[in-house]
């Protein structure tokens, strides 16, 4: 999972008037332990749905498919060069 800069989300990103209102601190360190656990936490769980609704599993197998399809067309465009240059597969992959 990528590092998240608790710090910089909560500094940077909250708004200091959401911050005001709820009489919390300006500065993350200055929240207690609880607060800053139920921050990560929250922080946490946004990211992870995040990526979830972002990696639809339709849109992966479509990602897949061309991703194979790419694949054959650049083993038979390496395979035409090596016939072109007279070259040979270093090992059984290259073929």
């Amino acid at each position: 999972m990528t590092k998240i800069n608790y710090q910089q989300i909560y500094e940077d990103e909250v708004a200091d008037n959401i911050k005001t209102s709820l009489e919390k601190p300006t500065r993350f360190f200055e929240l207690s332990d609880g607060e800053r656990s139920l921050f990560e936490e929250l922080v946490d769980a946004g990211y992870r749905r995040a990526v979830e609704d972002n990696l639809d599993a339709e849109v992966l197998a479509d990602t897949i498919a061309v991703s194979d399809e790419m694949c054959v067309h650049l083993t038979q465009f390496a395979n035409m060069l090596r016939t072109l240059t007279g070259k040979r597969p270093e090992t059984e992959d290259d073929v």
